[in-house]
This record gives C-alpha cells, structure tokens and sequence, in this order.
C-alpha cells in the first residue's frame, strides 16, 4: 500500500510538473505593435483626465499642467517649422488612422485636418471621458506648448467631422 501511495504521489507530481504551459515572447505585427501603442497612448492620456476630475481639476486645468510640464523638452528657438513638424508628428502618432491632410500652408501657417480622431469614442465615453473633454484637454495643453513656442494654435471640428488645426507664426 506504502508504494501504491508513493507510486501515485510521483505520478501526480511528474503530471503537475509536465501538465505546466510554457510561456513564450509573443509576435505583434507592425500594424499591431501600432494599434497596441495608439491604445496605450489614449488609454493613459484618458486615466490621467479621469484622475484628474477626481481631484476636481477640469480637463483644461489637466492639459495645462501636461503642457507646463512638456514644455521642458521645446526650445522657442527651433521656431516655426520645428513646432509644425513635431505637433503633427505627434498628432499623427496619437491616431495612427487619422488620414491626416494638408487643407493650406505657406511660411507663416499650416492648416490641416485629421479624419477619425474620435475613433475610440464612437461607442460613447471611453476611460471615464468623453470626446469633448478629450479635445478639451488636449486644446489646453497644445496651447499651452503652442504659446511657449511663439504659435498660434486653432483647433475645431468642422461639421463633417474632421478636427482641423490651424498654426500661425507670432
């Protein structure tokens, strides 16, 4: 009986032991490794929104303090063109799907629009917030940088949807 109880003790640990699953790095696409940064960029920009409503700062007030804290890595010195290349870089990055178009520019002013910037907000709020608090925020802290930098800056949704910026040279 002692090596019946001994036989199956080894048998219920050689299975335990053989029965684990093997874990392995997993493989994204391109267009995955986009998509999982594209959701953890909004997811973040969204949490810290929501946080901040918690603690009774408004959206503008948050985005505020997001731009008095980017402003460390801009020079006002790089001027102009630096700055529209780098907003729409960025703006690019947040929607990888944003269909982004250059509607006017010349040396002093670019306009341009973004197709599908709503994206994560088409079934409603996301994250705790909604797509107008979204643009709120992130009105108030490209003001903020836009400011820092000697910009002008325009933001606004026209009525077929697009969010159309607008930055003119100081």
């Amino acid at each position: 009986m002692k090596n019946l109880a001994v036989f199956a003790l080894c048998l219920f640990f050689f299975s335990s032991i053989n029965a684990q699953q093997m874990f392995t790095v997993p493989t994204v696409t391109p267009d995955q490794e986009k998509e999982i940064l594209y959701n953890h960029v909004v997811a973040y920009f969204a949490a810290g929104v929501t946080f901040a409503k918690t603690q009774d700062v408004s959206v503008e007030e948050y985005g505020q303090y997001i731009g008095e804290q980017f402003k460390a890595f801009w020079n006002p010195e790089a001027g102009f063109e630096f700055f529209v290349n780098q907003i729409m870089f960025i703006l690019k990055g947040v929607n990888p799907y944003s269909e982004m178009k250059i509607l006017e520019q010349n040396d002093k002013m670019i306009r341009f629009q973004m197709a599908n910037l709503d994206l994560l907000f088409k079934q409603g709020p996301m994250y705790g917030i909604t797509f107008d608090e979204f643009l709120s925020c992130s009105e108030a802290l490209l003001l903020t940088l836009a400011d820092y930098m000697k910009v002008s800056f325009v933001q606004t949704v026209n009525d077929e949807g697009f969010y159309v910026v607008t930055l003119k040279a100081k």
